[in-house]
């Protein structure tokens, strides 16, 4: 049977009581003209009415089961409407959208028949809290099936009784894992932690999951549980049980979540720290589904909290990035009027096997590309293996892949000293010494022994495509693609288009970043680029600072203070001290006395420290069992001769000093057209620097401040410190028309 009038639409009932035996009906959860599943207004509305029918089957007693399945190819369902959620203006609508969905998931677990969520595709937030509402869950094995609550990635919390019920399902301290992490779990690791009832293979998997409801039939009526007992107080056993059950016990998970929690987050976000106040308040635990009143009092305190984070700046500014990276995922790095169809990539080359190189190769083979890696002698290719190893290596020890996939992957990279096997490449990535003539006379070489329609790339890091493209006969099939160092943690490529790069090309690269689970954003042929050009004059006004005798520890927290991920000096060291030395003086010569660099690098270098590569630079990096510990010693200052004076420069002063530049650079390549808009700066500088996400991207923040403050401060330390600080002229433009980089 199928349901009536318009439910038929979105929600279709089927009764499959002829193969069965029992009286079970699926029903297909199928959101027409959309590629996933995702919980509207219009959806929640069209729930409602089909909650309405099924409530009277049961009273008929006509369903004895109810299986909840998609209509959509790897995707159950992807949770609720982003956009709904965006556009609630206050506290209050937010919170009223909670109660909607939570009341709705109320009566769908409340309906006189088990009903089954049967996984096959993503099950994300809402789609996660729709099985959680629902008597069992079992899950396909295959990959696109995970299930978890990533709200905190958005700045919320779960608003559709995910933290009311989740506890219950796999304990306190399995909730908070998942809660407070927002990682998502495929279906073996869903079994082992008790919330999916079973793993079901991918072949045949619907009719699969009809046959296990039918088989545990009597189980689910008697509402028995059919999961596996999580390990309570994340040991099991009788000491986890205790954890978790007695006052003290859970007094110290919360404890320890919270510390985990400050210590990743610095408190900068309010997300995971409201969900642990609130699981606490609620009472949070393993046991029983709780009904009724105490339901009822539950769901009100997480809608409360749920409509609170949601109207935060916070909020707005992570969902605002949400929507930036699903842009990239739609997009195929073109703008209107330009036409080229990506090339397919199967297999792929990659010139040079040093730090990049074998980053590169490991992350292609990681992600199922047949990669030959090329080098002139024997050790540089040991030592790009060797890399790629020990990321695969850590992938094991940390059992996110089996040590049958490591074997797999690693015979993914082929170590040649020769050209053998570069014709069947459909891409090859050049990423040796940054000097010219050398990369000229490698690539003018390279072309030769590739297929006519095979793209070629550069990695570089700040030299030009457009030049390097003279040395080659075909100049359209030639892009650049700068990954950012360390390529296997680092999200960003810029795909960067010289003056003869084919649509084609840029396409091809494009995607490809794409396949390989990076964020590409197309930028234009430019000194520096977008990121490192944005980056300079902050790394470089830092050095400024410690010349000036702030000290390098406290100058590298009042940056960690404001979110970066790390300090600019550390930056320094990560990068490579000799690497941004370079780059400096490269952007110097482009851009004149505005991008001077201040000589204290040169004297790191000189010194033979160029960073963490190899063990000293602005730091030292010291092996302390298995970790690297950085330590800062005196002979840092005696190599840059200065003394350090704490409280030489305000923290305030601080700050401004290292952000305004990178703000009024931004200006510049706006107006340059380095790249189409503020949202392709935002999205480079927090996936390529990692500054901060919840301050929603350099030029967002910006915003904040005001072009009119962001002019007057530039001024004020132009007026001290020279033409480091004067403002663009788009900047001032800006200021004196009241004008922010976004209008919403």
């Amino acid at each position: 049977m199928a349901s009536s009038n318009s439910t038929a639409r979105i929600f279709t009932l089927a009764d499959q009581s002829a193969r069965l035996g029992a009286k079970i009906y699926t029903c297909t959860f199928d959101l027409p003209g959309e590629k996933v599943n995702k919980l509207s207004r219009q959806v929640m509305g069209e729930f409602e009415t089909l909650l309405g029918e099924l409530e009277a089957l049961g009273r008929e007693g006509k369903v004895d089961a109810l299986v909840l399945v998609s209509g959509k190819p790897g995707n159950f369902i992807a949770g609720a409407d982003i956009e709904m959620i965006q556009a609630a203006r206050s506290a209050e609508e937010a919170e009223q959208l909670s109660r909607t969905g939570q009341k709705l998931l109320d009566r769908w677990e409340d309906l006189p028949f088990p009903t089954v969520a049967a996984l096959q595709g993503a099950a994300l937030g809402g789609g996660c809290e729709f099985s959680l509402a629902s008597s069992a869950i079992v899950m396909s094995t295959d990959p696109s099936t995970r299930i978890g609550l990533p709200e905190v990635m958005l700045g919320l919390v779960p608003g559709m009784g995910g933290c009311v019920r989740l506890p219950r399902k796999v304990g306190l301290a399995g909730a908070l894992d998942l809660i407070l992490t927002g990682k998502t779990l495929p279906a073996d690791r869903a079994v082992k932690a008790g919330l999916a009832e079973a793993s079901l293979p991918k072949e045949n998997f619907q009719e699969s999951a009809l046959r296990w409801v039918n088989a545990n039939l009597p189980a689910l009526k008697a509402g028995k549980r059919l999961a596996k007992e999580p390990k309570l107080g994340g040991m099991g056993g009788p000491l986890g049980a205790l954890m978790e059950k007695t006052p003290l016990g859970r007094s110290v998970i919360f404890k320890k979540a919270r510390e985990g929690v400050l210590s990743k987050t610095k408190g900068q976000y309010p997300a995971p720290l409201e969900a642990l106040d609130l699981l606490q308040a609620t009472g949070a635990a393993y046991g029983e589904r709780i009904r009724g009143a105490g339901r009822d009092q539950a769901m009100i305190c997480e809608a409360k909290s749920f409509g609170k984070l949601a109207c935060s700046n916070i909020s707005k500014n992570l969902i605002r990035l949400f929507f930036l990276t699903e842009g990239v995922k739609k997009s195929k790095g073109l703008v209107a009027g330009q036409v080229g169809e990506a090339r397919p990539v199967r297999v792929a080359g990659v010139l040079g096997a040093g730090v990049m190189g074998g980053g590169i190769a490991q992350l292609f083979a990681e992600k199922n590309v047949t990669t030959r890696m090329k080098d002139i002698t024997t050790q540089a290719l040991a030592t790009g293996v060797q890399s790629a190893n020990r990321i695969f290596q850590k992938q094991v020890a940390r059992r996110k892949i089996t040590k049958r996939q490591y074997l797999q992957r690693l015979n993914r990279i082929a170590p040649v000293l020769d050209y053998a096997g570069f014709h069947g490449t459909d891409l090859v990535v050049e990423a040796i010494v940054e000097n010219m003539d050398v990369k000229k006379k490698v690539l003018a070489e390279l072309e030769g022994q590739v297929r006519t329609d095979c793209v070629i790339a550069s990695n570089t890091s700040s030299l030009s495509i457009t030049e390097m493209q003279k040395a080659l006969k075909n100049p359209e099939r030639f892009a650049g693609m700068h990954f950012f160092n360390p390529v296997a943690k680092m999200p960003l490529i810029e795909v960067i288009r010289g003056a003869q790069t084919s649509d084609e090309a840029v396409s091809t690269v494009f995607q490809f970043s794409k396949q390989v689970g990076k964020t590409p954003i197309v930028v234009k042929d430019a000194p520096g680029f977008l990121v490192n050009r944005l980056l300079a004059p902050y790394l470089n006004e830092a050095t400024y600072l410690v010349a000036e005798g702030v000290p390098i520890e406290h100058l590298d927290q009042v940056l960690l203070d404001f979110g970066m991920p790390m300090g600019p000096m550390e930056l320094i060291d990560e990068v490579g001290v000799d690497v941004g030395a370079k780059v400096a003086h490269i952007l110097h010569d482009a851009f004149g006395a505005r991008m001077l660099p201040c000589p204290m690098n040169e004297k790191v270098v000189k010194a033979g420290r160029l960073g963490k590569k190899n063990g000293k630079g602005i730091y030292n990096y010291e092996a302390e069992g298995k970790k690297i510990k950085k330590v800062l010693k005196p002979e840092a200052y005696e190599i840059l001769g200065v003394t350090p004076k704490p409280g030489v420069v305000a923290d305030e002063e601080i700050l401004e000093r290292c952000i305004l530049p990178m703000i009024n650079e931004a200006s510049r390549c706006l107006e340059e057209a380095v790249v189409a808009s503020a949202s392709e700066v935002d999205l480079g500088m927090i996936m390529g620097t990692g500054f901060p996400p919840f301050r929603g991207g350099l030029l967002r923040y910006a915003d904040t401040l005001g072009a009119k403050h962001v002019v007057e401060r530039l001024k004020k330390y132009q007026s001290r410190f020279g033409a480091r600080y004067e403002p663009a002229p788009a900047l001032m433009a800006r200021a004196e028309n009241g004008q922010k980089f976004y209008s919403n």
